[in-house]
């Protein structure tokens, strides 16, 4: 198992699941410090229209889990912080 830091804009909700991964709820704070400390801005993205998120996510399965977030439209960035 697996636990990914993910973050991104989106225009209505974020999503729940992405490939083998769903979103861990009550989390979302330390997946933002990690967004954040890669460079993506929440305050900037804000003010230019965008609605930044992040998440944490744990997926039992890593087969091909960067492809699947890589692949999601939504997504801009996404860091694996364990696994197991």
């Amino acid at each position: 198992m697996s636990t990914w830091h993910v973050w991104g804009d989106y225009v209505q909700t974020r999503p729940e699941r992405i490939g083998n991964a769903r979103v861990v709820t009550g989390e979302d704070r330390a997946a933002e410090q990690t967004a954040k400390a890669r460079g993506f801005d929440f305050d900037y993205r804000l003010r230019n229209g965008f609605m930044p998120w992040a998440a944490t996510f744990r997926s039992e399965k890593d087969d091909e889990q960067e492809f699947a977030f890589a692949a999601y439209p939504i997504v801009r960035g996404w860091q694996r912080m364990s696994s197991s």
